[in-house]
C-alpha cells in the first residue's frame, strides 16, 4: 500500500488553486462533509454509568436534568473551583474528565478540607494543633470568647481590642497578636460559618421532613433594602424558627426579592432541588409585591412549587382589622389625633419630660414614660401609649394648662388645644374603652407573636378574642366600670381634680358623648372585619387541620368512625407530591388509629405539647399519619420572628455603623440573634474553622526578624520556635517525624 496519500502534494500555486489555476469546484468538498454527518450520525451516545459512582465515590448524578455532579466541592464553595464543570453541572460523559477533575489542585483541597471537618484530629493540620503549646490554644479561645462577646452584645468591633486589654491588666494572659477589629471581625466570621453549618445539619436532616419560609423586607440605617429570611422547621418534635440570612436586596420587584430568598437559601448550603422538595409554607406581610397572585412572590412560589401554602401573617393581619374598624369612626379619629399630638409633644422634648416629672413629684403621682410614635404599631405598644396617657392624665393637664399661661406663639396655642381635648368628657370615656378594647386585642397579638404558635392555636384565639369583644358591649371592661364608679355623684364632671367638659373640638364631630351604642358599634365592627381577615382558615386545606384538635373529636362512636375522612382525603391529595407511595396508602387506615389516641388524650395538655411528645415517640402504627402532623406543626402563621430580626438589625447597624459590609452584619445578626448565652459559649469549632479557612498562616507571635537567617538560642533557633501552623502541617504531610513545638 502506498503511502503518498497521506501526504500532500508539493505545488508552487496557491493553496486554494488546483494545477491550472482555477478553485476546486464544490463537488470536491461533498464527500468531506458527507463523512462528517455520516460520523455525527453514527457516532457513540455517550451517558452515564453508574459504576463510576464506585470508582469516584464524589461524584453523583441528577438524573432529571442528567448532570454530574462534585458532591466534595459543592460542599466547599470556599475552597472549589465554582467555574468548573462538575460544580456548575458536567454534561461530559468520559472517564477522563472525571479523571481529570479528579486529579485538579481545587478538588483535591475540597477533599482534604472535607476530610478535616470530618475527623479534624486525623488530619495533618489536626496533628500539627495537637502539638501547638496547649496555653497558646486556650489563649485562642480566651480571644474568640470576648469576640462573641462583641457580636452578642452587639457592640462595635473596635471595642475588641480596648476589652482585650482590659483583661490584660485584670492579670488574664493574652499576647499582643490579634488584638485589632480585623481580626475580631475573623473570629466572628468563623463563630458565624460554625453556627450556619449547624443550621444547615438540622436544615437537611433526613427527620427534618418540611420547612416553612418567613420573610420581610425594611431598611437599614445605611437607606439599604434588606430581606431576612427565617426558616421553621421541627426539631426533636418542637417548631423551632432560625434565621437563614438577611441579604440586600438587588431590586425591589417580586423577582428581585425571590432571588434574595433564593440566595439566602443557598447561603446555608441547600440547594433548590432539596428546598422545593421540602418547603410547604410561605409566610409574608401583606404588601402586594409579596402577596400578589399573579405577579408577586406568592404567585412565583406556587408556579414554582404548587403544594405551598402561602399565608398572610396574622399578627398584621390582627393590625389591619383593627384599623379598618377605628377609622370608620370620626370620634375614634379625633381621639386617635389628640393621642398623638401628646406623644410627639413630650417625646421631642426633654424639657417638657423633665417639668412633667417635677409635677407629678409634686401632686405625688408617678409620671409613665411617654414613648415615640413610632413604637405604637402593634396593639400592645399601643395600650401602654393609653396607659400611660391615663396614669399622667392629672400632672399632662396641669402641664398644659401651665404652658398655655406662661408661653406665647404656636407653642401656648398647641398646649391649650390639647389641654381642652383632653378635658372633655368624650376623650376621658374613649380613653378607658379603648384601654378595656386594646388589652383584649394586646393579649391576641401576643399571641400571635409567640415563636411557637401553630395554625391550630390561630382560630382558638380569634374566637376567644371576638367573644371577649362581644361580651365587652354589654358588660363594662375593668378601666370602664372603674371610670363609671369616679363620675358618679357629685363627682359627675370631675375626673382626677379636672373639671370635665362636654364642648365639641371639631364642627365634624356630634356634641353627644359617645355612649354604648357607639362602643358597640366598633366592637361589631372590629369583630367583623376579624372574621373578614381571617376567613381563609376556614378554607382548604387549612380548614381540613381542624380536625386534629382534640376538643372538636365527637364522643358518639359512630360519628368517630368516619370524623374527618374527607379532611385526611384532601390533605393527602394536596401534599402529596412531598409524601411518599407507602404513605399516601397507609395514612388513611392509621387515621382511625389516631382518632383512638386522641379519644384517650382528650383535656390532657396543650395540643403542641401532646403532638410533640407523640412525634418523638413515633409510635410505628402511627408512622404514616404522624407526617401530616408533622406538616401542621411547621406550617407558619406569624412572620414576628422577621419582626425581630429587623429589631436586631437595628441595634446592629446603627447610625454610626452604615458602612458595614452585608456579610459582617449577617455574621453579627446571627450570632446576636440565634447565639446561645455569652457564659455557655464553646469556641473550640470555630477555632479549628479559623485555622482551616487561612488562606496564609497563622501566628500568636510575630517578631521582627534578624539580620541573619537564624539566631541561636539556648534551645533551638527563633525561627523554629515560631513556626507558623501551617509550615508545621506541611512537615507532617512530608512524613517528618521531628518534634513540632512551636507557638505558631
Amino acid at each position: 500500500m502506498s503511502l503518498l496519500k497521506y501526504f500532500k502534494p508539493t505545488s508552487s500555486t496557491d493553496d486554494d488553486t488546483d494545477s491550472t489555476g482555477q478553485q476546486p469546484s464544490t463537488s470536491s468538498k461533498r464527500p468531506q462533509a458527507d463523512r462528517k454527518k455520516e460520523y455525527e450520525r453514527t457516532k457513540r451516545k455517550r451517558g452515564f454509568l453508574p459504576k463510576w459512582t464506585k470508582e469516584f465515590t464524589w461524584l453523583e448524578y441528577d438524573h432529571a436534568i442528567q448532570l454530574m455532579y462534585c458532591r466534595v466541592c459543592k460542599d466547599c464553595p470556599d475552597k472549589a473551583d465554582t467555574q468548573s464543570s462538575f460544580y456548575l453541572g458536567c454534561d461530559s460523559f468520559r472517564k477522563l474528565s472525571i479523571q481529570t477533575h479528579d486529579k485538579s489542585k481545587s478538588h483535591l483541597m475540597c477533599v482534604l478540607v472535607k476530610r478535616a471537618k470530618e475527623n479534624p484530629k486525623d488530619t495533618s493540620m489536626g496533628k500539627a494543633i495537637a502539638k501547638i503549646n496547649a496555653s497558646n490554644f486556650e489563649i485562642l479561645k480566651k480571644l474568640f470568647r470576648t469576640a462573641y462577646y462583641v457580636a452578642k452584645e452587639e457592640i462595635a468591633l473596635a471595642k475588641f481590642p480596648g476589652l482585650c486589654k482590659l483583661q490584660m491588666a485584670n492579670g488574664v494572659e493574652l499576647k499582643n497578636t490579634y488584638i485589632n477589629d480585623h481580626a475580631c471581625g475573623e473570629f466572628i466570621k468563623s463563630m458565624a460559618h460554625v453556627q450556619r453549618e449547624k443550621t444547615t445539619e438540622e436544615l437537611t436532616a433526613e427527620n427534618t421532613r418540611f420547612l416553612s419560609v418567613l420573610s420581610d423586607g425594611s431598611t437599614d440605617s445605611g437607606i439599604i433594602e434588606q430581606e431576612i429570611v427565617y426558616v421553621r422547621y421541627l426539631s426533636n418534635g418542637s417548631p423551632e424558627t432560625r434565621m437563614v440570612k438577611i441579604v440586600d436586596v438587588k431590586h425591589g420587584h417580586a423577582a428581585g426579592i425571590l432571588d434574595a430568598i433564593d440566595d439566602a437559601v443557598a447561603g446555608v448550603g441547600i440547594s433548590p432541588d432539596l428546598w422545593e422538595s421540602k418547603v410547604i409554607c410561605a409566610n409574608f406581610d401583606g404588601a402586594s409585591v409579596m402577596m400578589g397572585d399573579v405577579n408577586g412572590v406568592a404567585g412565583r412560589l406556587k408556579r414554582r412549587i404548587p403544594h405551598i401554602v402561602i399565608l398572610h401573617c396574622v399578627a398584621h393581619k390582627l393590625e389591619l382589622a383593627v384599623l379598618d374598624a377605628i377609622k370608620k369612626l370620626p370620634f375614634l379619629l379625633e381621639f386617635e389625633e389628640t393621642i398623638k399630638s401628646v406623644f410627639k409633644m413630650y417625646y421631642y422634648s426633654p424639657k417638657k419630660r423633665r417639668e412633667l416629672k417635677e409635677i407629678g413629684r409634686l401632686i405625688e403621682e408617678k409620671v409613665a414614660h411617654f414613648s415615640g410614635l413610632k413604637s405604637t404599631r402593634w396593639v400592645p405598644s399601643r395600650l401602654r401609649s393609653l396607659k400611660a396617657i391615663e396614669t399622667n392624665y392629672a400632672a399632662t393637664i396641669m402641664h398644659l394648662e401651665n404652658m398655655s399661661t406662661s408661653q406665647r406663639g404656636e407653642e401656648a396655642a398647641k398646649a391649650r388645644g390639647i389641654m381642652k381635648a383632653m378635658q372633655t368628657t368624650r376623650f376621658v370615656k374613649c380613653l378607658h374603652f379603648m384601654i378595656d378594647y386594646s388589652t383584649i386585642l394586646a393579649k391576641c397579638s401576643e399571641g400571635f407573636q409567640h415563636e411557637q404558635i401553630f395554625i391550630g392555636h390561630v382560630k382558638e384565639i380569634i374566637q376567644s378574642t371576638t367573644s371577649k369583644l362581644i361580651r365587652l358591649k354589654t358588660v363594662p371592661g375593668e378601666s370602664s366600670a372603674k371610670l363609671s364608679d369616679l363620675l358618679t355623684g357629685e363627682n359627675r364632671q370631675t375626673y382626677k381634680g379636672v373639671n370635665l367638659t362636654n364642648r365639641r373640638q371639631s364642627r365634624l364631630i356630634p356634641e353627644a358623648i359617645p355612649d354604648s351604642s357607639d362602643f358597640s358599634k366598633v366592637l361589631d365592627d372590629t369583630v367583623k372585619y376579624l372574621d373578614a381577615r381571617f376567613a381563609n382558615f376556614d378554607e382548604e386545606p387549612l380548614s381540613c387541620f381542624d380536625i386534629f384538635d382534640i376538643s372538636k373529636l365527637p364522643h358518639d362512636r359512630q360519628a368517630v368512625s368516619t370524623y374527618g375522612d374527607r379532611d385526611i382525603e384532601m390533605l393527602v391529595k394536596h401534599f402529596e407530591s412531598v409524601l411518599t407511595d407507602d404513605e399516601i396508602k397507609a395514612i388513611p387506615d392509621e387515621w382511625s388509629d389516631l382518632k383512638i389516641w386522641m379519644s384517650a388524650h382528650r383535656g390532657v395538655g396543650r395540643l403542641i405539647d401532646l403532638y410533640g411528645d407523640l412525634i418523638r415517640e413515633n409510635p410505628p402504627h402511627l408512622s404514616k399519619v404522624l407526617v401530616l402532623l408533622q406538616i401542621l406543626l411547621t406550617l407558619s402563621p406569624s412572620t414576628a420572628a422577621c419582626e425581630r430580626g429587623f429589631s436586631t438589625m437595628n441595634r446592629v447597624k446603627t447610625c454610626h455603623r452604615t458602612s458595614l459590609l452585608p456579610d459582617t452584619l449577617n455574621n453579627l445578626m446571627q450570632i446576636s440573634a440565634d447565639g446561645c448565652k455569652v457564659e455557655e459559649y464553646s469556641p473550640d469549632k470555630a477555632v479549628e474553622h479559623w485555622f482551616f479557612s487561612a488562606k496564609g498562616t497563622r501566628h500568636l507571635e510575630h517578631k521582627t526578624p534578624a539580620k541573619s537567617n537564624v539566631v541561636v538560642d539556648e534551645s533551638e533557633s527563633e525561627e523554629e520556635q515560631h513556626r507558623p501552623i501551617f509550615e508545621a502541617a506541611a512537615e507532617f504531610e512530608s512524613g517528618s517525624d521531628e518534634e513540632t513545638d512551636s507557638d505558631f
